[in-house]
């Protein structure tokens, strides 16, 4: 995520929600949806998603966008999707 860029962005933007904000995300998942398609961005899925919120040194929280049930995971494990977002 440090180095995510877009255009009109530059890499330190963007960051990786915490748990918090990823609730907020997949609550407002339908509108969220409507305008990314607006504008031709990638939408939501219905998926696991990884927080920046550790819970320990083993684990991180992530928020299944299915169901959303919030979880604990292994901060190293890749089967999870990241979604990086910009503060406003």
């Amino acid at each position: 995520v440090n180095s995510y860029k877009t255009e009109g962005t530059k890499a330190g933007d963007w960051y990786l929600p915490a748990a918090g904000e990823l609730t907020a995300i997949y609550g407002n998942m339908g509108v969220l949806n409507i305008a990314l398609g607006k504008i031709g961005g990638t939408k939501l899925t219905k998926d696991l998603h990884r927080s920046s919120s550790e819970h320990s040194y083993d684990y991180a929280w992530g928020q299944n966008f299915d169901s959303g049930t919030v979880f604990l995971t292994y901060p190293k494990d890749s089967s999870f999707y990241v979604r990086p977002v910009l503060a406003f």
